[in-house]
């Protein structure tokens, strides 16, 4: 098996590591290989192919429509739960409305894809194996990018998104009667061009997908024709140099443009209805609404910019929350609305391409703290713009006890030094102070003996014998005994008579 398209055998080739690599791969590499070994190759993927479709028994339908009302009146899709189905159909929306009018590939990314059906990551993947397993959708190519890119694709740069082919399955086809088209790889069944042109008699659907594959002009009654940078592939009947869907990310020739004449507003508009809002007005009515904008020097950029967040008077614009674009009922009425925010008494505000502007230069004279304090328009601060708000307030202290928080967890935590941890040695010298300290203390208290006494005159009374006080004995043998002669020489209370209390 090759190591870079993982699809086709392949043999040792000359590589540090006798990698097995196919022969279309090592010719896209830039190696050697025989004409012999290419044809062969070629043939066998077409086999391989043919035996793929055979296995699986679908079929091309007619157009993307045919498909969608096919597989929503399908028996597997009325089995599936109502929750799921709701979520599964704006899935299968999001790949008929991407899809290709000739081939009917459709190449989506998972952005798109999961924020069409709500689902996360695995539920999308999931579902769309489903869809692959029960022949209503055929992988063409997977979804790669630079690092992990087979060798045959090294030459392109970007994420590639994975490409998937509508089909129906034969059984489904001739139970509905669905209207199909006759495969393109048969050559037998390719009728002549003009053939095919003549016997065309239905319209195909509209997608507002790929303006690529669309004319680009836009009709005006003016000579001069407005066109949009989405101009068509150099390779007419296929996919640009760079694969499917690499085109579109091309910006429009009116993101950074600000229309003037009528003709260039409606080019504007059409450019604008790539947003899935938009898509269900026409350009003229996006126009007529989105004028005194265009007029007051706003591009699409800013307009992108605008429906997506709302201006504050404290500092630069905030997000605003967008709901699904399924779920909107009156797309022309969310458009005049997200637009409200952005006027005034004297009209739309500046535009958030001269705002930016605005705060960078406030930013270069006055620092970033003050360009984030800027309210939304203003080219400098005002007195009233600098004081401090009581959520900011709340947010300083919140900080402020954060830091000192984690200060004094640092200084806790903090190793000590040798000379502060405890030792037995530290242990015993700090023992042997404290009782020196105690020692000291007790030896200045001063005694009765040693205290001065007054002279006095005798008593005409004998007074009864003072007990000698022992000097001798510890501290608490001398307490007892001052307590004792306190108690022989004092007079000894009454106590006191019990008297009832009256109440009142």
């Amino acid at each position: 098996m090759c190591v870079s398209c993982r699809r086709r055998s392949g043999i040792a080739r000359n590589t540090p590591l006798r990698s097995i690599v196919c022969a279309p791969c090592w010719f896209a590499g830039g190696g050697d290989i025989s004409p012999s070994e290419l044809t062969d190759t070629t043939e066998a993927d077409a086999a391989a192919a043919d035996e793929l479709l055979a296995g699986v028994a679908t079929l091309l339908p007619r157009t993307a429509l045919d498909w969608f009302r096919a597989l929503l009146a399908s028996a597997w899709y009325q089995q599936v739960r109502r929750d799921a189905a709701e979520r599964l159909r704006g899935l299968l929306t999001e790949l008929a409305r991407r899809a290709d009018w000739d081939d009917h590939t459709s190449w989506p990314t998972w952005d798109r894809l999961q924020h069409a059906s709500g689902w996360r990551r695995s539920s999308t993947a999931r579902w769309l194996a489903e869809l692959q397993h029960h022949g209503w959708l055929l992988r063409v190519e997977g979804g790669t990018t630079p690092q992990f890119r087979p060798l045959a694709l090294q030459h392109l740069s970007g994420n590639r998104a994975a490409v998937y082919q509508l089909r129906v399955p034969a059984s489904e086809a001739a139970e509905q009667a669905i209207p199909t088209k006759p495969d393109p790889r048969d050559q037998s069944a390719e009728p002549d061009a003009a053939q095919a042109t003549t016997d065309t008699t239905w319209t195909p659907t509209h997608t507002p997908k790929d303006l690529s594959k669309t004319s680009t002009e836009v009709p005006t009654r003016a000579r001069a024709s407005v066109h949009s940078s989405q101009v068509s592939p150099p390779f007419r009947g296929g996919y640009g140099p760079d694969g499917p869907g690499q085109e579109e990310k091309q910006g429009g020739h009116f993101d950074r443009r600000v229309p003037v004449t009528g003709a260039e507003m409606l080019a504007a508009a059409t450019e604008l209805r790539t947003d899935p809002a938009l898509r269900r007005l026409t350009p003229r009515w996006i126009r007529s609404i989105t004028r005194t904008w265009w007029q007051a020097g706003w591009t699409n950029n800013d307009l992108r910019y605008a429906l997506a967040h709302r201006p504050r008077h404290d500092g630069p614009a905030e997000p605003a929350y967008r709901c699904p674009a399924h779920q909107l009922r009156s797309p022309d009425g969310w458009l005049r609305h997200r637009l409200s925010w952005w006027r005034d008494t004297h009209g739309p505000l500046v535009s958030p391409t001269v705002d930016a502007r605005q705060r960078r230069s406030a930013a270069l004279t006055r620092g970033h703290a003050a360009a984030q304090r800027l309210p939304y328009g203003a080219t400098d601060l005002s007195p009233t713009d600098l004081p401090a708000t009581t959520t900011e307030r709340t947010t300083a202290e919140s900080q402020l006890v954060r830091r000192w928080a984690r200060e004094f967890h640092a200084r806790r935590n903090a190793p000590r030094p040798d000379a502060e941890v405890a030792t037995p040695q530290s242990r015993t010298s700090h023992l042997t102070q404290i009782s020196k300290t105690l020692d000291e203390a007790r030896g200045a208290r001063p005694t009765a003996q040693s205290e001065p006494v007054a002279e006095q005159p005798a008593p005409t009374t004998a007074a009864p014998a003072q007990p000698h006080e022992p000097t001798t004995g510890s501290a608490h043998e001398r307490a007892l005994a001052r307590a004792r002669a306190d108690r022989a020489n004092g007079p000894r209370r009454t106590p006191r008579p019990f008297r009832a209390r009256r109440f009142r």
